[in-house]
């Protein structure tokens, strides 16, 4: 039963953060900062994860899954209809908590759901979540973009150069997100022999669906909170791109050579993937990327192990880049020596000049 039980926790802290602000307060403010301080806790104390159950009732992980978006969308309803009502200073402190909420409530799952093309039902909530977020060219470019070019930095925007700039690759990773999505869907849009501007394009009718959620809040709420929306989804997409930031951090791949479990940072961090439906064992995502989050393997013995969790390395980079930069340095010297290629250590010589 625990085997299920830990991927509802995502879900638990969502209808936590939503109790917090029906108390109101600063007391409620107190509840919602718990939220975050154990998830950091949980990832420096609770160790790692490493089972792979036989599920029988896969159903139930679904479940635990989908509810994630209409839960957040309650509890995101609730918080703007504060801020038009009365706003108070302390709801401030929300947006960095439910920044950090929507990108695993919104971003991360509409990853996994998009993932499931063979799916429509599901691929459509997924879309939905992303464009909510502000990411409906995420879809496109990760699925079709991203798995194909992981680790060719030149052509792949979430690929993190070793002592790249945290808040700069953020940035650019977005936007070139949404350019490079254009690029895939106009060459399959021509090869389909349809117009890049019609509702073939999967990337306008991904802008069409965010567009369709500012105006509903835009009716609904007042204009303050329309910029706390902006503010949320800034916050969302700052922390899933550090998440890509840190998913491939330093790591390369030769083009046109096949994708290994070497050229993904892998977690087994059990905080980090009971959150993030499994998110961290990213080595094997990138390999079996049709897998679905159950069915992932720890990669133990053949990825390459983070220390910690997700949110820990984001803060890390976010607040003391220069010692996070120095943590990775000697794992990176180890993937040089021990995983990389002949033609990727060409790349990565100077990690030899890394301390252990």
């Amino acid at each position: 039963m625990i085997s299920y039980l830990k991927f509802f926790l995502n879900p638990f802290y969502i209808l936590l953060i939503g109790v917090s602000l029906l108390v109101e307060g600063w007391i409620g403010s107190i509840i919602a900062l718990s939220v975050v301080l154990s998830i950091v806790f949980g990832e420096l104390f609770f160790g790692d994860d490493i089972s792979t159950p036989n599920y029988k009732f896969p159903f139930l992980l679904d479940c635990s899954l989908f509810m994630n978006v209409p839960l957040f969308m309650i509890v995101l309803y609730i918080y703007l209809d504060k801020i038009s009502s009365a706003f108070e200073w302390y709801y401030l402190l929300y947006i960095p908590i439910l920044g950090l909420q929507m990108a695993l409530s919104l971003i991360n799952i509409g990853h996994e759901l998009v993932h499931r093309i063979n799916k429509k039902f599901d691929c459509e909530v997924g879309n939905w979540a992303l464009a909510t977020a502000w990411n409906p060219a995420f879809a496109i470019e990760h699925i079709h973009g991203h798995h194909k070019n992981v680790g060719v930095v030149e052509e792949d925007p979430v690929t993190a150069n070793y002592g790249e700039n945290p808040f700069i690759f953020a940035v650019k990773a977005f936007f070139k997100e949404h350019v490079h999505a254009w690029e895939i869907e106009k060459k399959q849009l021509q090869i389909r022999k349809k117009k890049i501007l019609s509702f073939n394009n999967r990337l306008i009718n991904g802008y069409i669906r965010t567009s369709l959620v500012f105006l509903f809040i835009g009716y609904v709420f007042n204009w303050q909170a329309m910029f706390v929306y902006i503010l949320l989804g800034l916050v969302a997409n700052y922390f899933f791109q550090l998440t890509n930031f840190i998913e491939h951090y330093g790591l390369v791949r030769m083009k046109g050579h096949p994708v290994k479990y070497h050229h993904s940072w892998n977690s087994n961090n059990r905080m980090t993937s009971y959150l993030t439906y499994n998110l961290t064992r990213h080595s094997d995502h990138h390999v079996h990327a049709n897998k679905e989050f159950w069915e992932l393997l720890p990669c133990e013995n053949s990825g390459v192990i983070l220390p910690s969790g997700y949110l820990t390395y984001i803060l890390l980079f976010t607040l003391a880049p220069s010692y996070a930069k120095s943590k990775m340095e000697p794992r990176l010297k180890n993937w040089h020596l021990n995983y990389a290629s002949d033609d990727e250590k060409s790349l990565t010589s100077h990690y030899l000049n890394f301390s252990n």
